[in-house]
């Protein structure tokens, strides 16, 4: 008949799971409290995976959500940018638009301004033309005014100088020429007088 021994082999095998769990031999421990010995071991371990997961679960949709508005922004901000574009791009050729408007306005007010010194010029002429001068020729120029005319002595050619001399309008006023000419058996002075014009301000 053969005997086996159950105990020793229990003890032992017992004492092996004690020794892998970290357990002394000095002290006897049941399957079950070993058991409950690993249990707790393993939820040690198991805690920071839990954890993990548990701060994962939390903050991950957080962040995602975060990251999925972030994402729509940039979209936001990139479809402005392109309309803002064109805005620039209507803005800087309606600035080139008002600027060449300009350009014409100030053409326009300088030969309006030349128009009306020419007017004044014609006008001061009438006004201080001796009464026996008569003027044959008129030349303006944007910085030039020159006479031509006939008169009936040197007095009225002297008297239509001076006159001229002290206008505002003219500068530098001087009598280029004068001689004498014979119209229809009348013998008269022909003169011819040159002078500056004011500069527009």
């Amino acid at each position: 008949m053969i005997k086996i021994n159950l105990a020793s082999s229990g003890v032992g095998s017992t004492a092996s799971i004690n020794a892998s769990l970290g357990i002394s031999s000095d002290g006897y421990l049941s399957p079950d409290e070993v058991r409950k010995e690993a249990l707790k071991r393993l939820i040690v371990m198991l805690i920071p995976a839990i954890g993990l997961y548990a701060y994962q679960q939390q903050n991950v949709p957080q962040k995602q959500a975060e990251f999925n508005s972030k994402q729509q922004m940039l979209a936001e901000l990139s479809n402005y940018n392109s309309k803002q574009a064109a805005s620039v791009a209507e803005i800087k050729k309606f600035k080139e638009d008002e600027a060449l408007i300009e350009a014409r306005i100030a053409a326009l007010d300088k030969i309006s301004k030349d128009r009306h010194r020419e007017i004044r010029v014609l006008d001061l002429l009438q006004q201080v033309i001796p009464e026996k001068a008569w003027l044959t020729q008129i030349k303006i120029t944007p910085e030039k005014v020159t006479v031509q005319g006939l008169a009936i002595s040197d007095f009225e050619v002297s008297s239509f100088l001076e006159a001229l001399t002290k206008s505002v309008f003219l500068m530098d006023v001087n009598l280029v020429s004068s001689s004498e000419t014979s119209v229809d058996g009348v013998s008269l002075k022909k003169f011819e007088i040159s002078c500056l014009l004011e500069r527009p301000q």
